[in-house]
């Protein structure tokens, strides 16, 4: 296959369930980097929680190589210039945090320097999320909120089964207005409603002059969906949901086994090959 472009995303796919980057996974991303395919990390995560796995593939801070983040929501190069971003207004983060409290679900915003809390003491998840993202957490209450704050993203940030009942609780305008992901079995993410990895990866794509035929993408969770059906070879990690299984042309290892590794050996680089 002739791919040019690779989207990977970031948490269960291109990491273990340690949180790491093998080295594996980096030697084998290196020399598909080397002959001159453009690798680009595919994640909810602000660019400062990628940064340093372009730094690790040594692509990092350069302007010829490029970064999706927020789920679709921003793409930049990696040195940071932005090339196209699809922000949320103040108005949607007040409505969803009032739709917050209705259901009983603790809630945050993303910008591209924080994330905002509403609350004073700060919640576990959003806490979880901050060190993930190395991302720091600012409390900004509803009334201070500005003009000029730029939302990424919401998200609402709680138990598993907490999110599970918000997911049934939703009421229509939710969809009417929002791309609603669930990103995570803590998580659920609220972006523009046009905005999707899928789109993201279409976007840069044509701006790179690729045809949609000559990209992979691979994923595991709900967000990736979008991506691994638009993509010309569109992957399933084995730790995948079975949503993301069932529109993939091919599901790969584990993200413990070197699963999005494998699958750029096979398609990109034809190698057969897989060693731990």
């Amino acid at each position: 296959m002739n791919i040019k472009l690779v989207a990977i995303d970031v948490d269960a796919t291109l990491l273990n369930s340690s949180n790491e980057l093998t080295k594996y996974t980096i030697d084998v991303l290196k020399e598909a980097i080397a002959q001159g395919i453009k690798i680009v990390i595919t994640s909810g995560r602000p660019l400062l929680g990628t940064e340093a796995y372009y730094k690790k593939l040594g692509i990092d801070r350069r302007d010829d190589q490029y970064a999706i983040n927020y789920n679709g929501a921003t793409i930049r190069t990696t040195s940071g210039k932005m090339i196209a971003e699809t922000p949320l207004s103040i108005q949607d983060y007040k409505d969803l945090y009032e739709l917050s409290t209705k259901i009983g679900i603790k809630v945050h915003a993303e910008t591209a320097d924080y994330i905002y809390t509403p609350y004073l003491s700060v919640p576990k998840y959003t806490k979880f999320e901050a060190k993930l993202t190395n991302t720091k957490t600012r409390h900004v209450r509803m009334q201070d909120l500005k003009k000029s704050d730029v939302i990424a993203k919401v998200m609402f940030v709680d138990e598993p089964e907490i999110i599970e009942k918000a997911k049934k609780e939703l009421p229509s305008w939710v969809y009417e207005r929002f791309n609603v992901v669930p990103s995570s079995p803590i998580y659920l993410e609220f972006i523009d409603k046009h905005v999707s990895k899928g789109n993201a990866v279409k976007t840069l794509a044509n701006k790179l002059s690729i045809d949609i035929s000559q990209v992979m993408a691979i994923g595991d969770q709900g967000n990736d969906l979008s991506m691994v059906e638009a993509a010309g070879m569109g992957v399933a990690m084995g730790n995948g949901i079975d949503a993301v299984k069932s529109v993939a042309q091919f599901v790969t290892g584990t993200n413990d086994d070197n699963g999005a590794a494998f699958a750029v050996k096979k398609f990109v680089l034809n190698q057969e090959k897989i060693e731990n």
